[in-house]
C-alpha cells in the first residue's frame, strides 16, 4: 500500500469542486487495497470526463 505513484502527481486537476470528494475516497480506497492504482486512475478519469461534460452545459 502506501503512495500512489501511477496516478497523476495533480489529482484533483481538471476536476470539478463539487466532485473533488469523490476522488478523494478513490485515492482513500485505493491506498486500503479495494482497487489497484490503474483502477484508481480510471476512476478518476470518469470523474473529470464528468466534470468536463458538466462544464460544457449552457
Amino acid at each position: 500500500m502506501g503512495e500512489l505513484r501511477s496516478i497523476s502527481a495533480q489529482p484533483f486537476e481538471g476536476v470539478a469542486e463539487a466532485h473533488q470528494s469523490c476522488v478523494a475516497y478513490i485515492l482513500r480506497a485505493a491506498r486500503h487495497g479495494l482497487f489497484t492504482e490503474a483502477e484508481a486512475d480510471v476512476l478518476i478519469g470518469r470523474v473529470r470526463a464528468l466534470s468536463v461534460e458538466l462544464a460544457d452545459r449552457p
